[in-house]
């Protein structure tokens, strides 16, 4: 019996302990994989979603807050001093979920930094890019949804503590954020240029203008082995910062990772998010880097011809609809103008109609008027005539009785 209850008790603990079991998935980027796990742990939101979660934070902890702003050839450029930024700050997206905190969205394309920035006349303030937002060579960043990053994930300082070492002493408190939020000016001014992408962020005059300091432009040093980082900038001036292009990123993958599975439903909505991250792969076998460089390459133009097709087709698509429903709409404006115009006519034909039979009431009217005159004067006349006669007989009565007398 004892042995009974303690089969059923494991098979019930087996069964909860389930949805919190690791899954063992394909990883695209072990670059990413191997730099951050020592800082924290990967979860898998949904199916080809991951996402990577620090694991030692402040209760007032927040990205983009313990580093520098420094003005260098590529824009303006975050300089962390966590042992993690060189990666999530120069790569992917934060997003804070209402059950995990802040997660860090994988994405592939680097920046000098991923913010999006909000200014006045005292002010400026930057915030941690959403995984909404896409970066597009052509237009810059664009968003698949609707979404306005809170105005307490900002951070704001007066533009004399902008280019400070410890920017971070300076930011404005929690209940001071929605006043100068509600009166700053939102701003996003990203471009391409040297083959990288480029965080203009503020104009660079305005922030010389309203600050003290004297801010030089600063040339980046890209390094490959981010052991480097450790002294973050070089004699000469420059900053260091570790680099590795997309197709580096993809070649470099990883099998038989293991992720923490939980059935906790994020507030992120993974259908609007771009999945150029983690994505799990059918094909779990390893390729050598030759092969897997080529079959990237393939993929990759296959991709952008299916994707003009794509477009050219729902083009076609788009145009030929349009052309129906223009044709639908010329003939139902041209139905509408032929009833509108029956309409009129109809409309005038009445009138018409009420004018003559207007008309022949007032005739008809004049007629019994006319004969209600003539009756009335026939009336006088018999009237006057009957009165005459009664005269004349009392004038013969009274010739009569003095005869007579």
């Amino acid at each position: 019996m004892k042995k009974l209850i303690i089969i059923i008790a494991l098979i019930i603990w087996g069964t909860i302990g389930a949805s919190k079991s690791v899954a063992h998935v394909q990883v695209v980027s072990g670059y990413f994989y191997n730099g951050l796990t020592p800082y924290g742990s990967w979860i898998e939101l949904d199916y080809g979603v991951v996402v990577w979660r620090p694991t030692v934070m402040r209760v007032d902890w927040a990205p983009y807050c313990d580093g520098r702003w420094i003005w260098t050839t590529d824009g303006w450029y975050w300089d962390s001093y966590e042992p993690f930024g060189y990666i999530t700050y120069h790569y992917g997206r934060w997003y804070f979920d209402d059950y995990y905190g802040w997660l860090w969205y994988p994405d592939y394309e680097w920046a000098p930094a991923w913010v999006e920035w909000r200014y006045d006349d005292d002010y400026i303030g930057w915030a941690p890019l959403h995984p909404y937002a896409i970066f597009s060579i052509s237009i810059g960043i664009h968003f698949t949804t609707t979404y306005y990053t809170p105005y307490y994930h900002w951070n704001f300082v007066k533009y004399h503590y902008f280019y400070d070492p410890h920017v971070y002493n300076y930011c404005l408190g929690p209940k001071y954020k929605y006043r100068v939020y509600s009166n700053t000016r939102y701003r996003t001014n990203y471009g391409y240029q040297n083959g990288r992408v480029r965080n203009n962020g503020v104009d660079v005059e305005i922030v010389r203008k309203r600050t003290s300091a004297d801010i030089r432009q600063i040339n980046i040093e890209r390094v490959s082995d981010p052991v480097v980082m450790n002294n973050r900038t070089n004699s000469d001036g420059r900053v260091r910062t570790v680099y590795k292009s997309r197709e580096e990123l993809v070649r470099n993958e990883v099998t038989d990772v293991t992720f923490e599975k939980s059935n906790r439903k994020s507030s992120l909505d993974v259908t609007k998010v771009r999945r150029d991250g983690f994505v799990k792969r059918e094909n779990t076998t390893p390729l050598n880097n030759n092969r897997n460089s080529d079959l990237n390459t393939r993929e990759m133009r296959n991709n952008t011809i299916t994707k003009q097709n794509r477009t050219n087709t729902s083009t076609d698509r788009s145009v030929q609809k349009f052309d129906e429903r223009n044709k639908s709409s010329n003939n139902i404006n041209r139905n509408n103008n032929n009833q509108v115009r029956t309409q009129t006519n109809n409309n005038r034909q009445e009138i018409k109609i009420n004018k003559n039979n207007t008309q022949q009431k007032r005739e008809i009217k004049v007629n019994r008027n006319t004969q209600q005159n003539r009756e009335v004067k026939v009336n006088r006349n018999n009237t006057q005539q009957k009165r005459q006669i009664k005269v004349n007989r009392n004038t013969g009565n009274n010739q009569n009785r003095k005869r007579t007398r």
